[in-house]
């Protein structure tokens, strides 16, 4: 197990007083309950104990094709092995990879080639994505079984390796992507030192998470702890920033929101939510995702799928996401040099 992060009175991404929100909320696998707190500063939410069971995402990968949320992950490795645009699929599918995909082309259109790391790789297919987009991309992540899972399946683009690891290598990346992996971390600022030092001079960190600003009335729209330990907003991703002495811009979601069609999906009280797994690591709850079959893989790749979503999306007014702001946040941080 992970060191658990020190409490106290204060916040410790911004040290403003904190109120709880409930001392009862269930806990991703059965057993101890957790205490959510609220900043009265920046506004995140925290479980507590603040500490990472290295256990449950043992039991999530072993049963990755039936955890619900967790078996999209799965389908996605699988299924960009049969697209001819492994990075155009993934940015049709959720927005945190469109929004990585478009700065970072954007960026390369204006500055050349870049050296990209991905802290937190998984199953390696959205550094797989963006290998084949014709990007220098490294994928890192401490569970050996995904990254021998990663190059096993689509080559040698992946380390089991540690942040100080690669900073004792020397080495240096110009955009370093962070993919809803923050909020899984017990020491945030520990971690964020960690990974900007990794960055070259014009250097920049990418982080996507998701949004609390898009929830105001909501206790915990997220994964259970101790899956996710932190719920932040743009205020949290803010006080991050100035924190680490960076700028920070964030990623307007308005084009992928009038291109694709989201519903918004009503929040759950917290309290009435059911464990994943059970007091012995067994699946509580389980889902299975419909394989695509040839008809969806060949409209798919032909872009008929595309057109389709997006007469969906003009038709659909009710009930969706629109605008710059949406369930998750991507933020870019630029340390000031």
């Amino acid at each position: 197990m992970a060191p658990t992060a020190k409490m106290s009175e204060n916040c410790s991404l911004c040290g403003h007083a904190v109120h709880v929100v409930t001392e009862s909320a269930p806990g991703y696998q059965e057993g101890p309950k957790y205490t959510i707190y609220e900043c009265e500063g920046c506004f995140s939410s925290f479980a507590s104990p603040l500490a990472v069971e290295d256990a449950i995402y043992g039991h999530i990968y072993d049963n990755i094709q039936h955890v619900p949320g967790y078996n999209r992950y799965y389908h996605y490795a699988h299924e960009v092995l049969n697209q001819k645009r492994a990075l155009d699929y993934l940015s049709r599918q959720e927005e945190s990879y469109w929004a990585v995909a478009r700065h970072l082309r954007e960026r390369r259109n204006a500055e050349g080639r870049l050296t990209i790391l991905e802290v937190g790789c998984g199953m390696g297919y959205f550094t797989y994505a963006l290998s084949q987009d014709g990007f220098s991309v490294t994928g890192v992540d401490i569970s050996p079984q995904a990254v021998a899972w990663a190059l096993e399946n689509y080559g040698p683009y992946y380390a089991n390796k540690t942040l100080e690891e690669l900073k004792a290598q020397s080495q240096r990346y110009d955009a370093i992507i962070m993919n809803q992996l923050i909020e899984h971390l017990p020491d945030v600022h520990a971690f964020i030192s960690e990974v900007l030092s990794l960055l070259t001079p014009n250097g920049e960190l990418i982080v996507t998470t998701p949004n609390k600003s898009a929830y105001p009335d909501g206790t915990w729209e997220t994964e259970l702890p101790p899956v996710h330990l932190w719920w932040f907003g743009e205020e949290a991703m803010k006080c991050l920033a100035k924190r680490h002495n960076c700028t920070i811009a964030f990623v307007d979601f308005e084009p992928f929101y009038t291109t694709f069609y989201r519903r918004k999906i009503p929040g759950s009280p917290l309290l009435s939510r059911q464990s994943i797994f059970d007091a012995d690591g067994k699946l509580s709850v389980s889902q299975c995702l419909r394989p695509v079959t040839p008809l969806q893989r060949i409209m798919e790749q032909s872009g008929f799928l595309a057109l389709l979503r997006k007469i969906r999306s003009v038709m659909v007014t009710n009930d969706r996401w629109l605008g710059a702001q949406g369930p998750i946040c991507a933020a870019v941080l630029r340390p000031i040099r």
